[in-house]
């Protein structure tokens, strides 16, 4: 598979995330001399984790667990760094392997790797640490960033926490939050598929939805309705999420529910074409292999999302059951919010070096990041291998500042920063069921 080669750089974890059980769990707090080192802090005035001084390791923050985030935290040379992520997810999430835990092909576990396992300076090392929070604000002058700790409404934990962390390098790799076009209902009424806690959302709806369709006195219509499963977007995650559901109701459900194996039904919904990127001889292929395995494609684009139906742009009603959508991701509102100079699609711009070049020792890779329109680049596809790429050519530019005597905040010892990142795409692929696959090997001409 070819997110296998993103994989085994990561992190080998043959083993799995045993570790992981939910998406509101973590892993353990921290360490006694983690603790000690904030209550210092605090007494010193600083309601947070103070600036870093002269002889101590020069301290970078890392906004966010995803694939750039986890790879620079992975390559980060931590004999002369210290390093605080901070982020509102304590682990970091194989995506392209997420639908396939929706229907149990996968276990949740298998695609979900624990912080301090890609980097076990967070949970040894004094000064460095893993904060579940967000991040609010940052203040580049100062070299503080604001936070607020993450509790998802649990209320018998800490409440919600204001806390600040000085840094001396600051590395945006926060990611991008699913669009909806601002289409009504569609936050109230569909699931993404984004997170572990989406895919365990969609496994349990559509095992519910199996168990009702059984309840003596329900109409046909109604049957049909709680087991039709739409999903809107044909790109390869609404691809490949069709995909594993027609193979879970050819393989499970015609075996374990023959009593509604004729009712259940899967619709892609798509505005274009699907897979668009593609090849055009590979999206006819997938269209096949859909339309064969008993997938309904529907060419439209959603304008309105109801409790049990949505509207398309030529007025057709569509009852579903489960409703996942899938159309690609934009900027988060946090993103939106930050003052720097945003890319053309409104991402945190960046240079050739992926620095934030209005303020110093700031820096964004993987989605939320994007080159300014003053380089001349295009702004690169949110991908997994261009995060992971980035993540691991930031993480080796920052060790070079480090042994350099640059890693300090303002430094004035700044290394040279060396080549230029230059992205060069390695191909698409995509699953369609049936253990059948496409793979576009040609090469992206951005970057």
């Amino acid at each position: 598979m070819a997110a296998a080669s993103l994989l085994r750089s990561l992190t080998r974890h043959a083993r799995g995330a045993s570790a992981y059980h939910h998406h509101h769990q973590t892993w353990a707090p921290f360490s006694t001399a983690a603790a000690a080192g904030a209550r210092d802090e605090a007494r010193k005035g600083f309601p947070g984790l103070g600036p870093t001084v002269k002889g101590e390791k020069a301290r970078v923050v890392v906004l966010g667990t995803g694939w750039a985030g986890s790879r620079l935290l992975k390559d980060l040379d931590t004999s002369g760094y210290d390093v605080v992520c901070v982020a509102p997810r304590n682990h970091m999430v194989f995506t392209p392997l997420l639908a396939s835990t929706c229907v149990g092909t996968l276990e949740f576990r298998s695609v979900a790797e624990p912080v301090a396992r890609i980097q076990p300076a967070v949970s040894k090392s004094p000064g460095s640490f893993f904060l579940l929070a967000r991040c609010t604000g940052v203040n580049p002058d100062a070299h503080t960033i604001d936070c607020e700790t993450v509790t998802d409404g649990e209320k018998d934990t800490l409440g919600p926490t204001k806390f600040k962390v000085a840094y001396d390098k600051l590395v945006f790799a926060c990611g991008a939050e699913a669009l909806t076009f601002g289409i009504r209902g569609v936050t109230e009424h569909a699931i993404f598929l984004r997170e572990v806690h989406h895919a365990q959302e969609i496994r349990r709806r559509l095992l519910l939805n199996l168990m009702l369709s059984d309840v003596p006195g329900l109409s046909e219509e109604e049957k049909r309705r709680i087991l039709h499963c739409v999903v809107v977007g044909g790109g390869p995650t609404g691809v490949e999420f069709s995909g594993e559901l027609s193979d879970f109701i050819m393989r499970d459900v015609k075996q374990r529910y023959s009593h509604v194996k004729d009712y259940i039904h899967v619709t892609l919904i798509e505005a274009n074409e699907i897979l668009s990127s593609f090849d055009v001889r590979l999206r006819q292929y997938a269209t096949n292999q859909l339309i064969k395995s008993g997938v309904r494609l529907v060419q439209g684009i959603v304008k309105d999302v109801q409790p049990n139906k949505l509207i398309l742009d030529n007025g057709e009603e569509v009852p579903y059951g489960l409703l996942v959508w899938s159309t690609g991701v934009g900027p988060s509102p946090f993103v939106k919010s930050l003052p720097f100079p945003k890319s053309p699609c409104g991402r945190i711009g960046v240079d050739e070096w992926l620095r934030v070049p209005s303020v110093r020792d700031v820096y964004a890779i993987g989605d939320c990041s994007g080159f300014l329109e003053s380089t001349g680049k295009d702004v690169l596809p949110a991908l997994a291998q261009v995060a992971e790429r980035q993540g691991k050519y930031l993480a080796s530019l920052l060790n070079r500042a480090m042994k350099a005597g640059g890693g300090h905040a303002n430094s004035q010892a700044e290394a040279d920063p060396g080549p230029p990142f230059v992205y060069k795409h390695l191909g698409s692929m995509a699953t369609v069921g049936r253990y059948k696959a496409l793979v576009d090997l040609r090469q992206s001409k951005v970057g």
